[in-house]
């Protein structure tokens, strides 16, 4: 979308093309039930002539959809012009063109944030000559920075600004209480940083904003528009109560298949391949290079996903290159009988008895579960190359049985016996990847730092969209831990094993 400051906001509209006399009334009634013909026509200046965005796309088609929730959270990434569209757009659309709200409260972080969205409404009912033309606007007795009164049709309507915290003050206007009250990005970095400021704003939005309506009214709507700053934040509790409809719009829809393999430094337009944007026209390599250059933003502003460690499980720690490990076990969860959005994850877990630590490498796929049987066999023969004790562990149930067997069956024609350990999970997901935190968290198992989807879900468990990473991580160090062999023995065997091959090399090189 177009974004325009409020000097060439201005300059523009005095150079909007009018619209003909002849066609007003057919344009008022199609503007009336048509969100997105009222944007194109009386606010081109704000929108692209094609729109490429999902979130847009959504909310000029279901809009209604919010409003019949009465309570509702938008939650959206950085540029996807929430602001225009819900906090400035929407409100010019429910009163002067369809007059059906006649009192509106927008708060934002501050008050002179708040103060830049009347700024932008002013300006389109001052100098928007087509808009002020067909639904007859006219400046009303109170004309400021906080405050609007103003005329359209000969209804009077009102719009007040106040910063996030403050006192409302003046709720009852002309026997109307608020009946849209918007509250856009109402948080920043400072009033999410701690739990107190937190449990503050949370209370303040109770007490004074959930309260702004007519206890008799059934045609307010409270909505929350903004990107989620933390885990903990109002946006995220607001979104956990029964009586808010949420809506989750992040801008990456699908990472590349093979994120985990790419480097940030020698990135090029081949490893896109699989990448899915709510908006289709933004550059995705630079998108990448972005999320690759700094997560922690990219996820917070781009995906909702705030990475604060607060009330989150997982605290982990990196490593960059794995020593040989004593032995080796891999845990494979199939995305198999699950839904689309469900990875096929490995964890290839090393037990290092020198460092007392695991290293964990996990690896997520969304290929065919077919495909995976190459990938799962190339594995192995790849740390037979260690000479080091190695187990698998699948999970024995429906079609993750049928999986394992298949995998074997296949292993066996090649002249390979894979050393699966069949389990069985009589306990809940939740429960089993909880039990691995204190070992994650201590430093006792290690996180390659390359494994990136499985850090996404340590990030946000657990409100992860999905837990494979972690599914396959449990798997494999349930089998680490009754590993059936003892790790010194395994050593003195290894060394004799290395000493013998070294004097017949000796003896044959002499």
């Amino acid at each position: 979308m177009n974004k325009l400051t409020l000097d060439d906001l201005k300059a523009h509209l005095k150079n909007l093309p009018k619209l003909a006399d002849k066609d007003r009334d057919k344009r008022i009634a199609k503007a009336k039930e048509d969100f997105y013909f009222a944007v194109k026509t009386y606010f081109p200046h704000h929108i692209s002539k094609v729109e490429t965005s999902n979130f847009r796309k959504y909310l000029y088609k279901e809009y209604k959809n919010i409003l019949a929730n009465k309570k509702a959270t938008v939650e959206a990434y950085r540029g996807a012009a929430k602001t225009t569209l819900v906090s400035r757009l929407l409100p010019l659309y429910l009163m002067p063109i369809k007059k059906e709200k006649r009192h509106t409260v927008i708060v934002s972080s501050t008050l002179e944030v708040a103060k830049e969205t009347l700024d932008f409404i002013k300006t389109e009912l001052e100098d928007n000559e087509n808009l002020i033309s067909d639904f007859e606007i006219q400046k009303g007795d109170v004309w400021n920075s906080e405050e609007i009164i103003f005329i359209s049709g000969g209804v009077k309507f009102r719009i007040k600004v106040y910063g996030a915290g403050t006192k409302i003050r003046g709720a009852n206007w002309l026997g109307f209480r608020p009946d849209l009250i918007i509250g856009d990005d109402i948080e920043n970095d400072e009033n999410v940083e701690s739990k107190n400021q937190r449990d503050k704003l949370y209370k303040w939005f109770i007490k004074a904003i959930m309260k702004l309506p007519s206890r008799q009214s059934r045609d307010y709507n409270i909505i929350l528009v903004g990107t989620k700053l933390h885990h903990d934040s109002l946006l995220s509790r607001l979104q956990g109560r029964s009586d808010f409809f949420s809506l989750r719009f992040p801008l990456v829809l699908e990472f590349p298949q093979n994120i985990d393999n790419i480097d940030k430094k020698n990135i090029k337009k081949t490893d896109i391949k699989g990448m899915k944007l709510d908006d289709e026209t933004l550059d995705k390599l630079e998108l990448l290079k972005e999320y690759l250059e700094d997560k922690d933003s990219f996820m917070s502003e781009f995906q909702n996903e705030p990475l604060s460690k607060d009330g989150l499980t997982f605290n982990y720690t990196t490593f960059e290159t794995a020593p040989i490990c004593d032995a080796y076990f891999v845990g494979i969860d199939p995305a198999l009988g699950k839904s689309k959005g469900d990875y096929f994850a490995i964890t290839i877990l090393g037990y290092s008895s020198s460092y007392k630590k695991y290293f964990a490498t996990t690896k997520m796929y969304k290929i065919k579960a077919t495909l995976m049987i190459d990938k799962i066999i190339t594995l192995y023969v790849d740390l037979l190359r260690y000479q080091r004790p190695l187990k698998i562990a699948i999970e024995e149930v429906q079609f993750q049985e049928f999986f394992k067997d298949t995998l074997s069956d296949k292993a066996k024609e090649m002249g390979l016996f894979l050393p699966i350990v069949p389990l069985r999970n009589n306990i809940a997901k939740e429960l089993r990847i909880d039990s691995i935190s204190p070992l994650v968290n201590n430093g006792d198992i290690l996180i390659d730092k390359n494994s990136l989807t499985l850090i996404d879900e340590l990030d946000t468990y657990p409100k992860a969209p999905h837990d494979d990473g972690l599914d396959s991580l449990e798997m494999a160090y349930r089998i680490a831990k009754k590993p059936a062999f003892d790790y010194k023995e395994v050593k003195k065997t290894l060394q004799k094993f290395q000493d013998k091959n070294k004097a017949l090399q000796e003896l044959l090189s002499g």
